[in-house]
Order: structure tokens, then C-alpha cells, then sequence
């Protein structure tokens, strides 16, 4: 697999660890990857390398305080902080790569997704926005004494860090692929109380806009099992959106992670059946 790696400048001096994968065959346009929480682009690797095959190059990302990118890990005072990072990266590739360009963000990329659409659709307007079991609203249960604490440090102590309570047997039933995440030593394990404040702020807010993303494409793939994130919720977000263009693809057996998932060609196959009618 061929991989260009780029360092990007992001927001506040942070340094992004970007990567560029050409496509292999006649270019068909690019996707920008935004991954999800505590993880990073590097887990991408699967799907960026099929879609480079058929035609659809890929830029991958980790998100400040995350993987090889510099930045408190899992720290945000405001998920602005992300946003102003994803127009870093699309300012310094968009002479670089083919279009049409079509953004990709998972979990808590799917919220960074969304709330970019709704703020900066002057700055940049993809051609199409793939959203994967987007952070709307979690599922996972929070315990109450980890949710006082977590307000009381929000304004006290920002950086304060807790477990996350996020388990790989959450993510996919598949057990090798959840052992490699285990075993990831860019994965981390805790959260922020800065980070949730700011997360929660955020989906009130995506809420509050939902009105304004009139214009678009969009492909929602909603694992209907996910223990992460609530995917009843991600559904009613899907139906009241008001843009005609908009497919959701619910996959009935899996966990939070369905590019991860023992079926994920299937996933791989929706995808690029997608990508390739726009």
C-alpha cells in the first residue's frame, strides 16, 4: 500500500500526523477519514487500501490527542478545537488531491462531521458525507459518580482523566480484531472531563442546527447493536434531517465498529457502491 506521510500545522500550533494514499487504479476522487474517540487513522488502513484500488485515494488523520498527532490525549476545551483542525488538513490537500471529495467520520467523527456541515459549508462543501455510528447521543452507561465528578472538573480541573469504560468487545464481534485494538499502543483508555463537557455541549448544539443541513449528500451506516453510541437516537437525527439527499444503510448484527466487523467486505461494498453513483 502506497502512503505519502505529512505533517499538518493544525489549531494552537498542534502538529497532525496525516497520511496521503494514492489511488491505484484511474483516479476517482478522494475521501478525508476523521476516526473516533481514543483511536486513530492507522486503524483505516483496510478500507483506505480497497478503496485506493478502485479508484478512490484517501487522506487519513489522527485527531489532535490522539495517535501520532501532538496534543493532550483526549483533551479538548471545545469540539471548535476539531473543527478548526479539519479545515488545517483541508486547506493544505485540496490542491493535492482528486476530486470529488467526500468526507468520512466515525463515532466521534461523525459528530465532528456534522457540526462542521452545519458551521463551515461555506468553507468547504464535500460532495458527500459518510457518517459511521455518530456520537449523537451515548448509549454506554455513565455512572452517576463519574457524571457529578465529571461536571465538577469540567470547570475545576479540565484535564482531570477517568477510565473511559470503553471495552474492544464493544466494538465487533470480531475477536481478533478486537484483540488488536487491545493490544494498539496508540489506543488509549481514559477521557477527559474537559473532553466530555465539550462532547455535550457539542450534541446539544448539533441538535439545536440540525435545520441547517438542507444541502448535501449523506450515507449514514448505523450498527443497530452498538453499545456505544445510541443508534435509535442516530436514527431519528437520519429521519429529521432535512436533506433530500440522504441514504441509511442499518446493520442489524453489529457492534459499534462495522468496518470492523466480521461482515465488513459487505460494509467495504456499500461504501464504494456509494462513492462510485455520486
Amino acid at each position: 500500500m502506497e502512503m505519502h506521510v505529512h505533517t499538518v500545522a493544525g489549531y494552537q500550533g498542534e502538529r497532525l500526523y496525516t497520511t496521503w494514499h494514492p489511488p491505484y487504479a484511474s483516479p476517482k476522487g478522494t475521501v478525508i477519514w476523521v476516526h473516533g474517540y481514543a483511536e486513530h487513522s492507522g486503524r483505516y488502513r483496510g478500507i483506505v487500501d480497497y478503496l485506493a484500488q478502485r479508484g478512490w485515494g484517501g487522506v487519513a488523520w489522527d485527531l489532535r490527542g490522539h495517535g501520532r498527532s501532538t496534543g493532550r490525549r483526549g483533551f479538548v476545551t471545545d469540539l471548535e478545537e476539531y473543527l478548526y483542525d479539519l479545515t488545517a488538513i483541508w486547506t493544505h490537500w485540496r490542491e493535492k488531491i482528486h476530486f470529488p471529495v467526500v468526507l468520512f467520520g466515525h463515532s466521534l467523527g461523525g459528530l465532528i462531521v456534522l457540526r462542521y456541515s452545519q458551521k463551515y459549508a461555506e468553507v468547504w462543501r464535500p460532495a458527500a458525507i459518510l457518517i459511521s455510528a455518530p456520537l449523537i447521543q451515548l448509549k454506554m452507561e455513565v455512572p452517576s459518580w463519574k457524571r457529578a465528578l465529571g461536571h465538577v472538573a469540567a470547570r475545576l480541573f479540565p484535564t482531570l482523566s477517568l477510565p473511559s469504560g470503553l471495552q474492544p468487545g464493544q466494538l465487533t464481534h470480531d475477536e481478533e480484531a478486537a484483540l488488536a485494538y487491545a493490544q494498539d499502543p496508540l489506543v488509549f483508555r481514559t477521557a477527559t472531563a474537559g473532553w466530555f463537557a465539550a462532547i455535550q455541549r457539542a450534541q446539544v448544539e448539533l441538535w439545536r442546527d440540525l435545520p441547517r443541513l438542507t444541502e448535501g449528500n449523506y450515507l449514514f451506516l448505523v450498527p443497530d447493536q452498538d453499545p456505544v453510541c445510541n443508534s435509535d437516537v442516530t436514527q431519528r437525527f437520519f429521519h429529521q434531517l432535512p436533506a433530500a439527499s440522504k441514504k441509511l444503510i442499518l446493520y442489524s448484527d453489529s457492534y459499534h465498529e462495522p468496518l470492523h466487523e466480521t461482515f465488513r467486505s459487505k460494509v467495504y461494498e456499500d461504501i464504494l457502491g456509494y462513492l462510485n453513483a455520486l
